[in-house]
């Protein structure tokens, strides 16, 4: 059995994600040269987006906010994370730094203009699971220490046990996040149809690579687009 799958309502409504397994992680503050990278690449952000707009004209950032508002979101309430990063980049030609498995797959996401994410597996049960809710739904994003609702029709990541892993692309819960005690994690990389499946596919492949460079372990298991 697969440790994440999509299914096939939100491959509908023309989102793609794949996940990569790791194992034997080491999480701390990021490297200087992980630091330089994102620096690096905040420049070309800054280059190339003059403003809110122009990040929000990209194609694959005009598609993923098409979705939103399919389901009933509003983009300008609930921006899709990587519009975020890119504004965050543009303004303060920085990104924060949080730690290096957090950091990395940020750097991966204003580079690739997806949206990357992960959880701590010793803290859920897997399948994780991109899905529709049919049902009004509460959960605690990051950071939060109270509960925020998810309307029906939103989407979002579920582990078996049903708790909310993630509302939307954006918010992630705060019980699976990764810390600094995170040795094992599903890290998932979320498009939509705008990426060919063999560019995902190749993008999955580079993350992991660079994850295991900037926090070692190893990969157990990668699930491609579906």
């Amino acid at each position: 059995m697969t440790f994440f799958e999509v299914a096939p309502e939100c491959h509908a409504l023309g989102l793609r994600a794949g996940a990569i397994l790791f194992r034997d992680l080491h999480i701390h503050p990021a490297s200087a040269l992980l630091r330089e990278a994102i620096a690096a690449t905040a420049r070309d952000v800054q280059k190339t987006f003059m403003d809110r707009r122009s990040i929000r004209s990209h194609p694959a950032l005009q598609r993923i906010r098409e979705i939103l508002t399919t389901i009933g979101s509003d983009p300008r309430r609930h921006p899709p994370s990587t519009e975020k990063l890119l504004q965050y980049a543009r303004t303060k030609l920085t990104l924060p730094a949080i730690n290096n498995l957090v950091d990395c797959y940020n750097l991966i996401s204003l580079q690739s203009f997806c949206s990357l994410g992960a959880h701590d597996v010793d803290r859920l049960s897997l399948p994780v699971r991109l899905q529709q809710f049919t049902a009004e739904e509460t959960f605690i994003p990051l950071g939060s220490s109270a509960p925020q609702t998810i309307r029906c029709g939103e989407f979002g990541y579920v582990d078996q046990g049903e708790r909310i892993l993630c509302r939307l692309d954006s918010l992630q819960a705060d019980f699976s996040k990764v810390t600094s005690d995170t040795r094992s994690a599903i890290l998932i990389v979320e498009a939509t149809d705008t990426t060919p499946p063999p560019v995902l596919t190749d993008l999955l492949q580079s993350t992991a690579t660079a994850v295991q460079q900037h926090c070692g372990g190893r990969v157990l298991q990668l699930v491609g687009p579906n």
